[in-house]
Protein backbone atom coordinates (compact mmCIF):
# COMPACT_ATOMS: atom_id res chain seq x y z
CA UNK A 1 0.00 0.00 0.00
CA UNK A 2 1.36 3.35 -1.00
CA UNK A 3 1.06 6.46 1.15
CA UNK A 4 0.85 6.70 4.91
CA UNK A 5 1.73 3.58 6.89
CA UNK A 6 1.57 4.68 10.53
CA UNK A 7 -2.02 5.83 10.92
CA UNK A 8 -3.70 4.94 7.64
CA UNK A 9 -3.37 5.82 3.98
CA UNK A 10 -3.68 8.71 1.60
CA UNK A 11 -3.23 7.07 -1.80
CA UNK A 12 -3.60 3.31 -2.04
CA UNK A 13 -4.16 0.50 -4.49
CA UNK A 14 -7.75 -0.71 -4.63
CA UNK A 15 -6.59 -4.33 -4.37
CA UNK A 16 -6.60 -4.08 -0.57
CA UNK A 17 -9.86 -3.77 1.28
CA UNK A 18 -11.23 -3.69 4.83
CA UNK A 19 -14.67 -3.60 6.35
CA UNK A 20 -16.23 -0.16 6.41
CA UNK A 21 -16.10 1.54 9.81
CA UNK A 22 -19.37 3.43 9.20
CA UNK A 23 -22.63 1.50 8.85
CA UNK A 24 -25.55 2.25 6.56
CA UNK A 25 -27.76 3.62 9.33
CA UNK A 26 -25.04 6.10 10.28
CA UNK A 27 -24.65 7.24 6.68
CA UNK A 28 -28.42 7.79 6.54
CA UNK A 29 -28.48 9.73 9.80
CA UNK A 30 -25.55 11.95 8.83
CA UNK A 31 -27.00 12.60 5.37
CA UNK A 32 -30.36 13.54 6.88
CA UNK A 33 -28.76 15.79 9.51
CA UNK A 34 -26.64 17.64 6.93
CA UNK A 35 -29.60 18.14 4.57
CA UNK A 36 -31.92 19.41 7.31
CA UNK A 37 -29.26 21.76 8.69
CA UNK A 38 -28.70 23.17 5.21
CA UNK A 39 -32.45 23.62 4.81
CA UNK A 40 -32.65 25.54 8.07
CA UNK A 41 -29.80 27.82 7.02
CA UNK A 42 -31.43 28.41 3.62
CA UNK A 43 -34.77 29.23 5.27
CA UNK A 44 -33.02 31.64 7.62
CA UNK A 45 -31.16 33.41 4.83
CA UNK A 46 -34.38 33.71 2.83
CA UNK A 47 -35.99 35.67 5.69
CA UNK A 48 -34.32 39.09 6.07
CA UNK A 49 -35.72 39.55 9.57
CA UNK A 50 -34.34 36.20 10.74
CA UNK A 51 -31.02 36.72 8.97
CA UNK A 52 -30.44 39.99 10.85
CA UNK A 53 -31.11 38.40 14.25
CA UNK A 54 -28.56 36.51 16.28
CA UNK A 55 -28.40 32.73 16.01
CA UNK A 56 -28.97 32.38 19.74
CA UNK A 57 -32.25 34.31 19.65
CA UNK A 58 -33.80 32.43 16.73
CA UNK A 59 -36.73 30.46 18.09
CA UNK A 60 -39.43 30.77 15.45
CA UNK A 61 -40.35 27.69 13.43
CA UNK A 62 -39.02 27.90 9.88
CA UNK A 63 -39.79 24.41 8.48
CA UNK A 64 -43.08 22.57 8.18
CA UNK A 65 -43.14 18.90 9.27
CA UNK A 66 -43.48 17.86 5.61
CA UNK A 67 -40.48 19.99 4.61
CA UNK A 68 -38.41 18.59 7.48
CA UNK A 69 -39.24 15.01 6.50
CA UNK A 70 -38.63 15.70 2.81
CA UNK A 71 -35.19 17.15 3.55
CA UNK A 72 -34.36 14.30 5.91
CA UNK A 73 -35.54 11.65 3.44
CA UNK A 74 -33.61 13.17 0.54
CA UNK A 75 -30.46 13.51 2.64
CA UNK A 76 -30.80 9.95 3.93
CA UNK A 77 -31.30 8.66 0.38
CA UNK A 78 -28.19 10.53 -0.75
CA UNK A 79 -26.32 9.10 2.21
CA UNK A 80 -27.17 5.57 1.11
CA UNK A 81 -26.83 5.89 -2.69
CA UNK A 82 -23.05 5.29 -2.87
CA UNK A 83 -23.47 1.94 -1.14
CA UNK A 84 -25.78 0.53 -3.81
CA UNK A 85 -22.56 -1.11 -5.00
CA UNK A 86 -22.27 -3.47 -2.00
CA UNK A 87 -21.75 -7.12 -2.84
CA UNK A 88 -21.30 -9.03 0.44
CA UNK A 89 -24.31 -10.73 2.01
CA UNK A 90 -23.89 -8.83 5.31
CA UNK A 91 -23.72 -5.49 3.56
CA UNK A 92 -26.67 -6.40 1.34
CA UNK A 93 -28.81 -7.26 4.37
CA UNK A 94 -27.89 -4.00 6.06
CA UNK A 95 -28.64 -2.10 2.86
CA UNK A 96 -32.09 -3.70 2.57
CA UNK A 97 -32.92 -2.75 6.16
CA UNK A 98 -31.72 0.80 5.58
CA UNK A 99 -33.73 1.19 2.38
CA UNK A 100 -36.83 -0.20 4.14
CA UNK A 101 -36.48 2.50 6.80
CA UNK A 102 -35.96 5.10 4.10
CA UNK A 103 -39.08 4.00 2.19
CA UNK A 104 -41.10 4.37 5.39
CA UNK A 105 -39.68 7.88 5.90
CA UNK A 106 -40.46 8.83 2.30
CA UNK A 107 -43.99 7.48 2.61
CA UNK A 108 -44.58 9.59 5.71
CA UNK A 109 -43.19 12.70 4.00
CA UNK A 110 -45.38 12.13 0.95
CA UNK A 111 -48.43 11.55 3.14
CA UNK A 112 -47.89 14.83 4.98
CA UNK A 113 -47.23 16.70 1.75
CA UNK A 114 -50.33 15.23 0.13
CA UNK A 115 -52.45 16.05 3.16
CA UNK A 116 -51.40 19.68 2.91
CA UNK A 117 -51.83 19.85 -0.86
CA UNK A 118 -55.18 18.08 -1.17
CA UNK A 119 -58.22 20.29 -1.65
CA UNK A 120 -61.01 19.56 0.80
CA UNK A 121 -62.98 16.50 -0.22
CA UNK A 122 -60.65 15.32 -3.01
CA UNK A 123 -59.88 11.61 -3.24
CA UNK A 124 -56.17 11.00 -2.44
CA UNK A 125 -55.92 8.29 -5.12
CA UNK A 126 -57.34 10.65 -7.73
CA UNK A 127 -54.81 13.30 -6.67
CA UNK A 128 -51.95 10.81 -7.04
CA UNK A 129 -53.14 9.68 -10.47
CA UNK A 130 -53.39 13.29 -11.63
CA UNK A 131 -49.86 14.18 -10.54
CA UNK A 132 -48.34 10.89 -11.74
CA UNK A 133 -49.65 11.70 -15.20
CA UNK A 134 -47.62 14.92 -15.25
CA UNK A 135 -44.30 13.11 -15.53
CA UNK A 136 -42.42 14.59 -18.47
CA UNK A 137 -39.25 13.71 -20.38
CA UNK A 138 -37.07 15.55 -17.86
CA UNK A 139 -38.37 13.45 -14.97
CA UNK A 140 -38.00 10.22 -16.93
CA UNK A 141 -34.47 11.17 -18.03
CA UNK A 142 -33.54 11.98 -14.44
CA UNK A 143 -34.82 8.64 -13.16
CA UNK A 144 -33.01 6.75 -15.92
CA UNK A 145 -29.77 8.62 -15.21
CA UNK A 146 -30.00 7.83 -11.50
CA UNK A 147 -30.56 4.15 -12.27
CA UNK A 148 -27.56 4.24 -14.62
CA UNK A 149 -25.38 5.77 -11.89
CA UNK A 150 -26.34 2.97 -9.49
CA UNK A 151 -25.79 0.30 -12.17
CA UNK A 152 -22.37 1.69 -13.05
CA UNK A 153 -21.43 1.73 -9.38
CA UNK A 154 -22.50 -1.88 -8.96
CA UNK A 155 -20.51 -2.93 -12.03
CA UNK A 156 -17.34 -1.17 -10.86
CA UNK A 157 -17.26 -2.83 -7.44
CA UNK A 158 -17.51 -1.47 -3.91
CA UNK A 159 -15.94 1.97 -3.39
CA UNK A 160 -15.49 2.34 -7.13
CA UNK A 161 -17.47 4.61 -9.44
CA UNK A 162 -20.32 5.24 -6.99
CA UNK A 163 -17.83 6.67 -4.47
CA UNK A 164 -16.44 9.25 -6.90
CA UNK A 165 -16.96 12.95 -7.49
CA UNK A 166 -18.20 12.11 -10.99
CA UNK A 167 -20.99 9.97 -9.52
CA UNK A 168 -21.88 12.75 -7.06
CA UNK A 169 -22.29 15.27 -9.89
CA UNK A 170 -24.24 12.74 -11.98
CA UNK A 171 -26.60 11.94 -9.09
CA UNK A 172 -27.19 15.65 -8.49
CA UNK A 173 -27.88 16.26 -12.20
CA UNK A 174 -30.27 13.30 -12.35
CA UNK A 175 -32.20 14.46 -9.29
CA UNK A 176 -32.23 18.00 -10.64
CA UNK A 177 -34.14 16.69 -13.65
CA UNK A 178 -36.46 14.34 -11.75
CA UNK A 179 -37.13 16.25 -8.50
CA UNK A 180 -35.45 19.68 -8.57
CA UNK A 181 -36.50 20.64 -5.04
CA UNK A 182 -34.71 17.60 -3.58
CA UNK A 183 -31.54 17.74 -5.69
CA UNK A 184 -29.47 19.80 -3.24
CA UNK A 185 -30.36 17.85 -0.06
CA UNK A 186 -29.74 14.55 -1.88
CA UNK A 187 -26.37 15.80 -3.14
CA UNK A 188 -25.44 16.94 0.37
CA UNK A 189 -26.29 13.51 1.73
CA UNK A 190 -24.23 11.89 -1.03
CA UNK A 191 -21.28 14.18 -0.28
CA UNK A 192 -21.52 13.39 3.44
CA UNK A 193 -21.17 9.68 2.62
CA UNK A 194 -18.00 10.29 0.63
CA UNK A 195 -16.59 12.51 3.38
CA UNK A 196 -17.20 9.86 6.06
CA UNK A 197 -15.74 7.07 3.95
CA UNK A 198 -12.61 9.14 3.37
CA UNK A 199 -11.94 9.02 7.11
CA UNK A 200 -11.52 5.25 7.41
CA UNK A 201 -8.79 2.90 6.25
CA UNK A 202 -10.37 1.50 3.09
CA UNK A 203 -9.56 3.52 -0.05
CA UNK A 204 -12.27 4.76 -2.41
CA UNK A 205 -11.91 5.90 -6.00
CA UNK A 206 -12.87 9.49 -5.32
CA UNK A 207 -11.03 10.68 -8.43
CA UNK A 208 -12.51 8.07 -10.81
CA UNK A 209 -11.61 7.22 -13.58
CA UNK A 210 -8.15 7.28 -11.97
CA UNK A 211 -7.42 3.85 -10.52
CA UNK A 212 -5.77 5.12 -7.37
CA UNK A 213 -7.85 5.08 -4.21
CA UNK A 214 -7.93 7.80 -1.56
CA UNK A 215 -8.37 7.51 2.21
CA UNK A 216 -7.22 9.30 5.36
CA UNK A 217 -7.22 6.39 7.82
CA UNK A 218 -8.35 8.49 10.78
CA UNK A 219 -11.03 6.09 12.10
CA UNK A 220 -9.57 3.04 13.83
CA UNK A 221 -12.39 1.47 15.87
CA UNK A 222 -15.49 0.46 13.93
CA UNK A 223 -17.94 0.23 16.83
CA UNK A 224 -16.77 3.29 18.76
CA UNK A 225 -16.44 5.59 15.74
CA UNK A 226 -19.72 4.50 14.19
CA UNK A 227 -21.64 4.88 17.45
CA UNK A 228 -20.19 8.32 18.13
CA UNK A 229 -20.97 9.64 14.64
CA UNK A 230 -24.47 8.15 14.73
CA UNK A 231 -25.19 9.71 18.12
CA UNK A 232 -24.01 13.15 17.03
CA UNK A 233 -26.08 12.96 13.83
CA UNK A 234 -29.24 11.97 15.71
CA UNK A 235 -28.65 14.76 18.24
CA UNK A 236 -28.27 17.26 15.39
CA UNK A 237 -31.53 16.02 13.84
CA UNK A 238 -33.33 16.33 17.16
CA UNK A 239 -32.07 19.89 17.69
CA UNK A 240 -33.00 20.84 14.13
CA UNK A 241 -36.51 19.48 14.60
CA UNK A 242 -36.92 21.24 17.95
CA UNK A 243 -35.88 24.62 16.62
CA UNK A 244 -36.83 24.42 12.95
CA UNK A 245 -40.24 22.73 13.24
CA UNK A 246 -41.39 23.27 16.82
CA UNK A 247 -39.84 26.73 17.18
CA UNK A 248 -38.15 25.95 20.50
CA UNK A 249 -35.32 28.36 21.30
CA UNK A 250 -32.40 26.18 22.33
CA UNK A 251 -29.88 27.39 24.94
CA UNK A 252 -26.78 28.98 23.42
CA UNK A 253 -23.49 28.50 25.34
CA UNK A 254 -21.98 31.83 26.46
CA UNK A 255 -18.86 32.91 24.66
CA UNK A 256 -19.73 31.22 21.35
CA UNK A 257 -20.21 33.48 18.30
CA UNK A 258 -23.75 34.29 17.21
CA UNK A 259 -25.14 34.60 13.70
CA UNK A 260 -25.04 38.38 13.43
Amino acid sequence: MAGWTATGCFLADMRTGERSLVTGRTHMAVGAAVAVAAGLVAARLADPAAASASLASMGDASLSPAAFLSLAAAGAAGGMLPDTDVATSEASRELRRAWAALVALLALALALAAAGALPAGQDPLAWLREHAGRLGPDQLAGCMTLVAVCAAGRASGHRGFSHSLVALVAAYAATRLALPSLSVPLALGYASHLALDLLNKTPLRLLWPLRRGVCLGLLRSAGMADGLVLGLALLALLCSFARGVLGIALPWPPGLPTWS
